[in-house]
C-alpha cells in the first residue's frame, strides 16, 4: 500500500519525514545518507542533479544552477531558462520534490503518493497554490499545506514535558524566510493565535551583509570589485556563508579570498558581524512584537520560545530571545528537522481520515510511554487580511475593504453585502478585485485576482450582491457572489489582472452608488442582581457572539453596564480585545437604572455621520420605566435605532415601547440569547452598510 510523508520544502534545504512502525515521526535520509537535501538544482547534466552535488557545482560558480527560488513561488515574473526550456519557481520546486519522493521511496521500499508540504506562514494565495501545483507535478497528492511554525509546534508537542497547557512563541528563521507564530498548546488542541513574517528575510541576508563587507574591503585594497564579476561574487558568497557558520561557533574567523591573481585575508569578529547585521535582527524583533500584539500577549506571559530554522543557531538569535523573554529558548528539537517531523504528524492525521482505525495514532504528549492517544486538533491562521477593492464612503478614492482579517482561524469565511446599480439591465457585470494585505491603499496590497460575476438580474433600482470570501484549510482563497433578492448564485470567471493598476490611486469613476457606511453601536447590558450566575454568563457569551459577527473595519462598539450604578465599560471602539476585556469585567449587583444608561449611550452616539444603534439587554423592569422610555424616544429623535432584547422577567409590551420598531423588540427564552445576539449583529451589518465593489468598465 502506498505511503504518505511530510515535506519541509525549504529555501536552502529540504527534509522529508514519515511515521515509523511505532507511530512516531522520523526523518528519511536521502540516497547520499544525509537527512537534509540542499534545495539546489544543477542543469549541467541530464537529468538535472538535485542536492549536495548541485550545491558543490554552485560553489564552483557554475551558471547552470537554480537555487533560492522558493520566495518566488507563484510569481509570473520569475523564470529561468536552461537548455532552451523555461522554468517557473513551481517547476523548480517540483524537481526538488521529485528528488525527495524518489529518495524516500528508495529508503523505505514503498511507493509514496501523498504528502503534507509546509510553507512559510507569510506565504500568500499565489504561493500556496504554486506549492500545491509543484507537489502534483512531482507525482504527489497534496493532503494539506501547513505553515512551517505550526508544523514545528506539532512536532514540539510530541515531546512537551507534562500535560499542562502552554503558550509558546515559535521563532522560525530559515535560509530565505522568517516567520514568528504564537500558539497555545493544550492536551487536545494546538491553536495558532497570531503570526507575522517576511518571506524576503532569512539567513541569506546575513550572508549578504558579510559578502558586501568583504567585497568593499577587497575592492578598496585591489581596485577589483567582486560585485561586478559573477564568478568572483559567487566565491565571496560561499566564503561569507562559511564565515557566518564559523562565527556561530567561534568569537572570530579568518576569510581568505583568492580572486584571480589577488589574494587577501580578512578577520571578522562576532561583534563586528552582529553590528553589521543588527538591522536584520531588528526586523525580526519588530515582526515578533507585531505577532505578540496581535495575540494580545507580552513576552513575560509566554511559557516558552521554540527556535526553528538553521539560522537560529546564530548566537545573536539565542541571545535576543533569552534577553527579551527572560529565559533561554526551549531545547529538545532539531531546528533543521522539526518542521518536516511536524508535517509527518499532520500527514498521518490527514491520511487517517481515509484509511480508518487500523492506522496507529500518535502519542502527543501526556499519553504515556507506548500508549496511543488521539492526535491534537490543529487550528491555524492566515497572516494576511483578505479584502476587495471598494470605494470609500465619500466616493473619492479606492480603498482596500478588508473582509476577513488576518490571524483568524482557518478555514474562515465572511460575506459582505454590496450595492450594484444595473441601470435597467445595462450593467449586469460586476468586477471584484481581490486583495491580500493590511494597508488601506489597494496599491500597497497584493492584488490576487480579478473575478468577474455575470448573470445579475436587471432592475431599475439598485440590487444587493453578497460577495463571499473564504480561506480553506490550506490558506487558499475561494470567491463567490449571490444576488440577494433572488438568491441567484452568479456565474464567475477569472480574468488576468491588468498590468496597469494605477487607476486604483485615482478618484473613482462612479458606476455603482453607495459606499461603506460607518456603524456605531452601544451595547447596554443589564447587570442587576436578578441576572447573577448562569444568566450573566449567557449574557456575556451573547455579547462576545455579537462582537464576532461585527465587521470592525467599519464598525465601532461600546459597552455600558447598568444596575444601581451605570458604568461606561468601554466607549465606542474597534479594538476587539478591549471590548472582550470589558465584557469579562461585568458583575451583577443592585437594581436596574436603565434611564441613566440610555442617557449615557446618547452622549456616546452624538456623531450623526455614523449609522447608530443602541442594543439593550434586560431581564426585568427598570427603576423608572417612563423616564427610560423618554430617553429611548430622545435617542430615536437623534436618528439612533433602538433594539430592545428582553429575557427572564422582562415585560414584552414595555420592550416594544423602548424599541424603534416591532421587529426591534425581541423577547428570548433562556438558551436562545447567544443566537439572537448573533442575528442582531448580522442585521445591523447588512442594514447599516451600503458597501460597493468597484465596477470598472
Amino acid at each position: 500500500m502506498a505511503s504518505f510523508v511530510g515535506i519541509d520544502l525549504g529555501t536552502t534545504n529540504s527534509v522529508v519525514a514519515r511515521r515509523n512502525a511505532y507511530g512516531r515521526p522520523e526523518v528519511i535520509a536521502n540516497r547520499e545518507g544525509a537527512n537534509i537535501t540542499p534545495s539546489v538544482i544543477y542543469f549541467g547534466v541530464d537529468p538535472p542533479v538535485v542536492g549536495q552535488e548541485a550545491k558543490e557545482w554552485a560553489r564552483l560558480g557554475d551558471a547552470e544552477i537554480a537555487s533560492f527560488f522558493k520566495p518566488h513561488m507563484g510569481s509570473p515574473l520569475y523564470q529561468l531558462e536552461f537548455h532552451g526550456k523555461t522554468y517557473s519557481a513551481a517547476d523548480l520546486a517540483a524537481i526538488v520534490l521529485k528528488k525527495l519522493k524518489d529518495d524516500a521511496e528508495a529508503a523505505i521500499g514503498d511507493e509514496i503518493d501523498r504528502a503534507v508540504i509546509t510553507v512559510p506562514a507569510y506565504f500568500g494565495d499565489a504561493q500556496r497554490k504554486a506549492t500545491i501545483a509543484a507537489g502534483n507535478a512531482a507525482g504527489l497528492e497534496v493532503l494539506r499545506i501547513i505553515n512551517e511554525p505550526t508544523a514545528a509546534t506539532l512536532a514540539y508537542g510530541l515531546n512537551k514535558p507534562g500535560a499542562e497547557d502552554e503558550t509558546v512563541l515559535i521563532y522560525d528563521l530559515g535560509g530565505g524566510t522568517f516567520d514568528v507564530t504564537v500558539a497555545r498548546i493544550t492536551a487536545d488542541d494546538i491553536a495558532v493565535l497570531a503570526t507575522a513574517g517576511d518571506h524576503d528575510l532569512g539567513g541569506k541576508n546575513w550572508d549578504d551583509r558579510i559578502a558586501t563587507f568583504l567585497a568593499e574591503q577587497f575592492a578598496a585594497e585591489t581596485g577589483f570589485d567582486p560585485l561586478d564579476d559573477p564568478v568572483a561574487l559567487n566565491e565571496v558568497l560561499v566564503r561569507s556563508e562559511q564565515a557566518k557558520w564559523a562565527l556561530s561557533e567561534r568569537s572570530s574567523t579568518r576569510v581568505t579570498l583568492q580572486l584571480g591573481a589577488q589574494r587577501k585575508t580578512y578577520e571578522i569578529s562576532r561583534e563586528e558581524f552582529e553590528a553589521m547585521t543588527s538591522p536584520l535582527m531588528d526586523r525580526t524583533r519588530r515582526l515578533t512584537e507585531e505577532a505578540l500584539d496581535e495575540a494580545g500577549l507580552s513576552w513575560h506571559r509566554l511559557d516558552g520560545v521554540l527556535l526553528v530554522g538553521g539560522s537560529t543557531r546564530m548566537p545573536m538569535v539565542r541571545s535576543y530571545v533569552t534577553r527579551t523573554a527572560g529565559k533561554a529558548p526551549r531545547t529538545g528539537v532539531n531546528v533543521d528537522e522539526v518542521v518536516a517531523l511536524g508535517a509527518a504528524v499532520q500527514a498521518a492525521m490527514e491520511a487517517g481520515q481515509s484509511i480508518g482505525d487500523a492506522t496507529p495514532k500518535f502519542t502527543l504528549g501526556g499519553g504515556g510511554t507506548g500508549t496511543a492517544t488521539t492526535a491534537r486538533r490543529v487550528t491555524d491562521v492566515m497572516s494576511h487580511s483578505l479584502g476587495v477593492v471598494a470605494v470609500n464612503p465619500e466616493g473619492t478614492a479606492y480603498v482596500n475593504d478588508v473582509v476577513i482579517r488576518r490571524n483568524v482561524a482557518i478555514p474562515a469565511e465572511n460575506v459582505r453585502s454590496y450595492i450594484h446599480a444595473t441601470h435597467g439591465g445595462a450593467n449586469t457585470r460586476l468586477e471584484v478585485y481581490l486583495t491580500q494585505g493590511e494597508s488601506p491603499s489597494p496599491l500597497d496590497c497584493t492584488v490576487l485576482g480579478k473575478y468577474v460575476f455575470t448573470g445579475i438580474h436587471p432592475s431599475d433600482a439598485e440590487v444587493k450582491i453578497d460577495v463571499g470570501l473564504s480561506y480553506d484549510a490550506n490558506g487558499v482563497v475561494q470567491v463567490r457572489a449571490t444576488q440577494r433578492d433572488s438568491g441567484h448564485r452568479l456565474a464567475m470567471t477569472v480574468e488576468a489582472v491588468p498590468d496597469d493598476l494605477s487607476w486604483m490611486g485615482e478618484p473613482p469613476e462612479m458606476v455603482a452608488v453607495g459606499g461603506p457606511e460607518r456603524i456605531r453601536v452601544m451595547l447596554l447590558m443589564d447587570v442587576s442582581s436578578s441576572i447573577m450566575g448562569a444568566p450573566l454568563i449567557e449574557a456575556q457569551t451573547a455579547a462576545r457572539e455579537f462582537l464576532d459577527r461585527c465587521d470592525f473595519t467599519t464598525t465601532e462598539v461600546g459597552l455600558i453596564s447598568f444596575s444601581s450604578v451605570v458604568n461606561l465599560q468601554s466607549p465606542p471602539t474597534s479594538n476587539v480585545r478591549r471590548l472582550h476585556a470589558a465584557i469579562h469585567r461585568l458583575e451583577a449587583e443592585g437594581s436596574t437604572n436603565l434611564t441613566d444608561a440610555l442617557e449615557m449611550a446618547r452622549g456616546q452616539l452624538v456623531a450623526d455621520d455614523w449609522k447608530r444603534y443602541v442594543v439593550i439587554l434586560t431581564d426585568g423592569f427598570p427603576d423608572a420605566p417612563e423616564s427610560a422610555v423618554e430617553q429611548a424616544q430622545g435617542a430615536r429623535g437623534q436618528g439612533i435605532d433602538v433594539v430592545a432584547i428582553g429575557t427572564g422577567a422582562a415585560d414584552r409590551e414595555y420592550l416594544s415601547r423602548l424599541a424603534s420598531s416591532e421587529a426591534a423588540s425581541i423577547f428570548v427564552k433562556g438558551g436562545e440569547l447567544v443566537q439572537t445576539f448573533g442575528h442582531i449583529a448580522r442585521v445591523i451589518a447588512e442594514g447599516g452598510r451600503s458597501l460597493r465593489v468597484m465596477n470598472k468598465v
